[in-house]
């Protein structure tokens, strides 16, 4: 066993290797956030809470020194920012706990990552029900006005932050946990855990449903195939929906520029009386509003239409088929993950520490056949682990797409803050949801856990909660995209 110093040294170089990567992973993020959200770089340049931009990782034209140059400049002097610290944090403190998990397994000082444990579990906690939230709340209610209505504003994100608090301590505990049982500490990381669980089976539930929808389409429905006139008609007008949208907001910016600068009044008398400038502010963004659901329509059917002809494409090639067949193998696991959701709630039940999953246990026969010995109980965790997580990542880009929808309603110009902040938040309630659904594979395993056992159980505790939320938004998105279908053949037909 390696000594405790040794140890401490071994999990502080992968906190800032975590911290690092997470920095660096910022642009991309910050590419597809803009883009689900319809911003451009200078939608935000004025905004306060700026993130690092991304125009230093495409820029080619510069010669390589002074690309790298440019690149250290922009990053550390200029966009270090509350939300950009805050998202790293969150990610590192949330990805330690894993390579914690893996560190244990490799007999590490115990003790040492035990501590370290702690004390990133308690970020994590901290980061999902205080942190995010409340930067969240400031950014939605501030957005891009730093001089406008700046009382009015903090009261709206102190009572949001308040309101979260109250909804927070209002989520019931599960029926096995009591805070008699399990403290204040088990009775908020239950909480938590609770959200966190109901937000991965509603995430998971619904690509399963579209995995199995576009399965569905693709043997039995045989839908339109979409020619490259329509696709570059419909990107014509996406394009020209989006540099509308872009002028719209520009000329909002300058009215609420205008209105900044002649701030005389005071933020009951704009509350009560409105000028010509309010007006044609309130104008400028409900066009916002409208061309922005516009352009998010467009850009829905763009990609349909886009992915549709490069699957159609490629499946006409031996490595199309290849991924053909292993859509359909990825459906046919939803479908058995649906069927799972079923038995346990009709069933099976929730009283043991973990009930066998179906396609783990296939899989496991199959290892046997071929000579391989594999624990069933620990395994099948791990598999729903890996299976969700690519569930959530499948689904992230209309994640964000809908969530920027939600956003842009309410405020314009800070929709890539908070999707960002979103993504952290998703992130380190993914990680704490399937630590503790690893946990029912390591309750049962001959070596115990010593950090997992911190964690409640997942099928006893949180399994009918997965299932049901796995199952309700199944059925919504199968819904749904079946309304879809027949509103495309009345429309053919028509």
């Amino acid at each position: 066993m390696a000594r405790g110093g040794g140890t401490l040294v071994v999990v502080l170089l992968l906190r800032l290797v975590l911290f690092v990567g997470a920095y660096g992973a910022l642009p991309w993020l910050i590419g597809e956030a803009r883009y689900v959200s319809l911003e451009t770089e200078s939608d935000s340049a004025s905004d306060i809470h700026l993130l690092p931009s991304v125009s230093h990782a495409r820029t080619r034209s510069l010669p390589q020194g002074a690309r790298l140059a440019r690149a250290v400049h922009r990053s550390f002097v200029q966009s270090i920012s509350a939300p950009s610290i805050l998202f790293c944090v969150a990610v590192e403190e949330s990805l330690i706990l894993l390579v914690l998990v893996f560190l244990e397994h490799i007999y590490l000082h115990g003790p040492t990552l035990l501590l370290q444990w702690r004390i990133s579990l308690t970020a994590v906690i901290l980061c999902i029900g205080l942190w995010l939230p409340l930067c969240a709340s400031a950014l939605l209610c501030f957005g891009g006005a730093r001089g406008r209505w700046v009382s009015t504003r903090a009261v709206a994100s102190l009572s949001l932050f308040v309101g979260w608090c109250w909804a927070f301590l209002r989520v019931p505990l599960p029926s096995v946990m009591t805070h008699t049982t399990s403290g204040w500490s088990g009775a908020i990381l239950a909480r938590t855990a609770m959200i966190g669980v109901s937000l991965i089976g509603v995430l998971s539930g619904s690509v399963a449903a579209g995995a199995i929808c576009d399965s569905y389409e693709m043997m039995v429905r045989r839908r339109r195939r979409w020619g490259e006139q329509d696709v570059a008609a419909t990107r014509t007008s996406f394009q020209r929906t989006v540099t509308e949208l872009q002028v719209k907001r520009a000329a909002a910016n300058d009215v609420e520029a205008e209105l900044e600068a002649g701030g005389a009044r005071s933020s009951w008398s704009r509350w009560w009386y409105r000028s010509q400038k309010d007006r044609e502010l309130a104008v400028l963004r409900s066009e916002i509003m409208g061309l922005s659901a516009m352009a998010n329509a467009m850009r829905s059917d763009l990609e349909h239409q886009e992915a549709q002809e490069r699957r159609v494409r490629y499946a006409r090639t031996w490595p199309g088929y290849v991924v053909l067949l292993g859509g359909y193998l990825f459906s046919a696991y939803c479908l058995a993950r649906l069927v799972q959701c079923l038995l346990n709630l009709l069933i099976f039940g929730y009283e043991l520490n973990s009930t066998r999953d179906l396609v783990s246990t296939c899989l496991a026969q199959i290892m046997r056949l071929l000579g391989l010995q594999v624990d069933v109980a620990a395994w099948s965790p791990r598999i729903s682990f890996l299976m969700v997580g690519g569930l959530i990542v499948m689904r992230l880009r209309k994640i964000l797409g809908g969530l920027s929808s939600a956003i842009q309603s309410v405020s314009t110009g800070i929709s890539t803050q908070l999707l960002v902040l979103f993504t952290a938040q998703v992130l380190c309630i993914y990680v704490l949801a399937a630590l503790i659904q690893l946990h029912a594979g390591a309750s049962t395993a001959t070596d115990k856990s010593m950090l997992l056992s911190s964690l409640p159980e997942f099928q006893r505790v949180f399994g009918r909660v997965f299932d049901i939320a796995f199952l309700a938004c199944a059925s919504a998105t199968g819904a749904a995209r079946w309304y879809a279908w027949h509103a495309d053949v009345s429309l053919h037909r028509g």
